[in-house]
């Protein structure tokens, strides 16, 4: 009834049947119209075994490793997009092949762009303290990038032709993600590049496919979420992965709280404290990082709209 959300359950309690009935459930009671599972290349199998256990009467998409082929690919997503499947399934890396739509490319890196526009200005207006060449010069090769990103999709789009399939075409209109700790790697935006444990705000061209699909779901459906996560490990390193899980999930949220940017959210939600560490040469040195949440009540009301 949600429309998704985060299901942070631990190994061995039955993820994999909870996805396989949630998706057969939300179709038969008309929540969505077309749901996709992707899960790992290894446990891809035992999920659809899992579904036509439970399901035996579902018309379940699984295609095999030969139907994603180059020569095959096409026909697989005209499979997709004309048959009302029950469910599809797919491994990740067939998930990642599928195109993606350029409008909700340039929608995206649209708002990237605006995000890098807004920190060049702060720094421009910020105290000499918080000031450096370095991040300027970032933040500017940053918004070059993003421009010349947005003139190639453009021009893709004018010499688009009529009977291309992606996957704003396909219909699907809800995604289960399984081990979703894979896709934790996305890009965004932050001034604080010299603070320890921020990862790698470029991120990984896996995570920004998994962000184009659900937002061109979200656009569709005017609403947040559109997905649902499933993993043991939702969160594992830093505190960037429960402000990108909302980054996927609950876009418009965090407008309507004016959150448009990691630097906003850890503003509102995080403390940065300077300590004294090891390194990997057990030498000490200093190191400055967001070591605390603050506004924990709020923060964990705001999560607790989505986990289960």
């Amino acid at each position: 009834q949600n429309g998704g959300g985060i299901c942070w359950h631990e190994v061995g309690t039955g993820k994999t049947m909870i996805m396989c009935v949630a998706a057969y459930e939300m179709k038969r009671l008309g929540l969505v119209q077309k749901p996709l599972i992707i899960g790992l290349k290894a446990n891809v199998h035992e999920i659809a075994e899992t579904f036509r256990k439970a399901y035996p009467m579902a018309k379940v998409l699984y295609p095999g490793k030969e139907d994603f082929t180059s020569a095959n690919r096409k026909e697989v997503f005209a499979k997709i997009k004309n048959n009302n499947w029950d469910c599809i399934i797919l491994t990740h890396d067939q998930f990642g092949k599928i195109p993606q739509s350029e409008e909700t490319m340039i929608n995206i890196f649209t708002e990237e762009l605006a995000d890098t526009e807004r920190s060049l200005e702060v720094l421009e207006q910020s105290t000499m303290r918080y000031r450096s060449g370095k991040m300027q010069k970032g933040l500017e090769k940053r918004k070059q990038n993003l421009k010349a990103k947005l003139q190639e999709l453009r021009m893709k789009i004018n010499s688009r032709k009529d009977d291309a399939v992606d996957f704003h075409t396909m219909g699907i209109d809800h995604i289960f993600v399984d081990e979703c700790h894979c896709y934790k790697n996305l890009m965004f935006q932050t001034r604080h590049t010299r603070v320890a444990g921020i990862g790698n705000t470029q991120g990984s061209q896996r995570a920004m496919n998994l962000l184009f699909a659900i937002r061109d779901i979200q656009y569709r459906t005017g609403r947040d979420l559109g997905a649902t996560f499933l993993s043991g490990t939702t969160i594992s390193n830093s505190l960037t992965e429960l402000y990108l899980l909302f980054k996927y999930l609950r876009p418009n949220e965090l407008e309507r709280q004016d959150i448009r940017c990691f630097d906003a959210w850890a503003a509102i939600f995080a403390k940065k404290t300077t300590d004294f560490e090891f390194n990997v040469t057990n030498n000490i040195v200093q190191k400055e990082r967001f070591r605390y949440f603050i506004k924990v009540p709020e923060l964990a009301a705001f999560y607790a709209e989505v986990w289960e």
